[in-house]
């Protein structure tokens, strides 16, 4: 990683590390995280991203963990938008790129979780090597950066208090205090931090200013228990098997560096890069060879169109990780309703396939829709084309298949955004949808919030209805009923004529 100036990002260190957002409606006793995520809980797919990652209690898969973080981060969740920017730092599961990472941390800063806050810190200050910042290159920047370590301290996220005792020690960013670093060490130790408990214990026995509230040994066999190999040599034990709480060798062994966190992991370093080998490597003949499941898919006549000509392959071709977020992201085809259709009064369904790259972005994106329907088409695969994937298995992932049926729309101009001087189209009854909706009883709970689009024809009938946020297929059919059994009035042209016209709704849901 190449170390960035002190002064970026530091506008998005806000005021949202302070405090960590309230959570979600926990899971009932007997429902697993599987279960819950299945039906479109953005936290259980993030806690079984995590699980994932760090193989507790299931397989340890970094692309299916990536996948599970990256689906509940675009449904919102700030936690698991802060996990996949530590993922993008260190290219595990995903590309590595510190742009995204420094995107995401900001985003789930801002979005009030706090240990984004302290990620974001650290990809700021890119802590390889922090002795290298001298205080006048820091100035009132590196002040900045180490105040908001320690509101993350505050906030309760153990990396935080970490960072915050490492750069209090090292004295680089702020004047040096040993005592405020052996507390802030302590907080995090006392969190479950074992990278913590290590770094005071060393601090303990280098610093005579700091006075021990706890024997050594105490602090060297906790953090021997966490595989913290130097530790053990302190503590006089055999150093235990490596587990998720262990933290990454540079983080040991640099015991001025800072940490990246993802709660129920011992830490990472900002260096620390995953490696790029890939194992079994497969040609693009071999992966462009569709799989009987997906031939039998796909209409005879479109095949020709879409690149399957190849003779199929044996195996199912499933592929969770890819499969998921082309389940949660098919709904973003329904913003081509918008595309200028060849056939608009005639109900169109798009089909589009695609191979995925090393980088996780589609390739060899291929369209086609019956019946044909150029522009939708193009609009289509430019959708698709913008969608990122976890790093696929051998190098070169596919081929996959999304799919979109485009409803039929009434004879007259299409739909407008509603022009300055106009009339946006309203329900007559102020709050019938969400009256009417009845989510099934299934997901209640789960999703919280929605917005939808649809248009409006001259006569009041709400037409092309399609979600805009992530949602699951029963919830979006759902809504579809609720705006359709309510009545609504037209909106209007800048001359007062009737006009079909589009409307963006957001829903509550509330377990209606």
């Amino acid at each position: 990683m190449r170390r960035r100036h002190l002064l970026a990002c530091l506008s998005a260190l806000a005021a949202a590390c302070a405090t960590a957002p309230a959570g979600p409606p926990a899971a009932t006793a007997f429902e697993l995280p599987e279960a819950r995520c299945s039906r479109g809980d953005p936290a259980a797919c993030r806690v079984l991203g995590r699980a994932h990652l760090l193989g507790q209690g299931t397989s340890q898969d970094d692309r299916l963990a990536a996948a599970l973080i990256l689906k509940a981060c675009e449904a919102g969740d700030a936690a698991a938008c802060s996990d996949l920017g530590v993922l993008s730092a260190i290219g595990r599961g995903v590309p590595q790129s510190d742009a995204r990472a420094v995107a995401l941390s900001r985003r789930a800063c801002d979005g009030g979780f706090a240990a984004a806050c302290s990620n974001l810190g650290v990809l700021t200050v890119e802590g390889a090597n922090v002795l290298a910042l001298r205080p006048d290159e820091a100035g009132d920047a590196g002040l900045k950066t180490a105040r908001h370590f320690k509101a993350a301290c505050d906030a309760g996220v153990p990396e935080g208090c970490l960072n915050h005792g490492t750069v209090v020690e090292a004295g680089i960013l702020v004047n040096r205090d040993a005592p405020a670093a052996a507390r802030a060490f302590r907080r995090a130790c006392d969190a479950g931090l074992a990278l913590a408990c290590h770094r005071l214990g060393l601090l303990w026995t280098r610093d005579p200013t700091v006075t021990p509230d706890a024997p050594a040994a105490t602090l060297h066999a906790t953090a021997c228990a966490a595989g913290i190999a130097p530790a053990c040599d302190l503590a006089r034990q055999p150093v235990p098997p490596a587990s998720a709480r262990t933290p990454t060798l540079r983080l040991i062994s640099e015991s001025q560096s800072l940490a990246l966190g993802i709660p129920g992991a011992g830490g990472f370093h900002p260096s620390d890069l995953a490696s790029a080998e890939v194992v079994g490597r497969r040609s693009r003949e071999e992966v462009r060879r569709p799989t009987e499941s997906l031939l039998a898919a796909v209409p005879p006549l479109l095949r020709e169109r879409l690149g399957l000509t190849a003779p199929p392959r044996l195996g199912a071709g499933e592929d969770s990780p890819v499969d998921l977020l082309v389940a949660l992201r098919r709904q973003q085809l329904g913003t081509c309703y918008q595309a200028e259709r060849k056939n608009p009064g005639t109900r169109t369904e798009a089909l589009v396939v695609f191979l995925v790259e090393a980088d996780g972005k589609p390739a060899e994106v291929r369209p086609a829709a019956i019946p044909a329907d150029p522009a939708l088409e193009t609009c289509v695969a430019e959708v698709v084309g913008g969608w990122e994937f976890p790093m696929p298995a051998g190098g070169l992932g596919g081929p996959y298949l999304v799919r979109y049926a485009f409803e039929s729309a009434p004879a007259g101009s299409p739909p407008q955004l509603t022009p300055p001087g106009g009339l946006r189209p309203t329900l007559k009854s102020p709050g019938c949808v969400e009256r009417k909706l009845r989510v099934p009883a299934d997901y209640r709970g789960i999703v919280g919030s929605a917005t939808v689009k649809l248009a409006v024809d001259g006569n009041g009938t709400p037409i092309l209805f399609h979600a805009i946020t992530p949602a699951p297929e029963p919830v979006v059919a759902a809504m579809a009923d609720a705006v359709r059994a309510c009545e609504w009035s037209p909106g209007a042209d800048a001359s007062g004529r009737s006009a079909t016209l589009w409307l963006t709704l957001p829903l509550r849901l509330d377990g209606r």
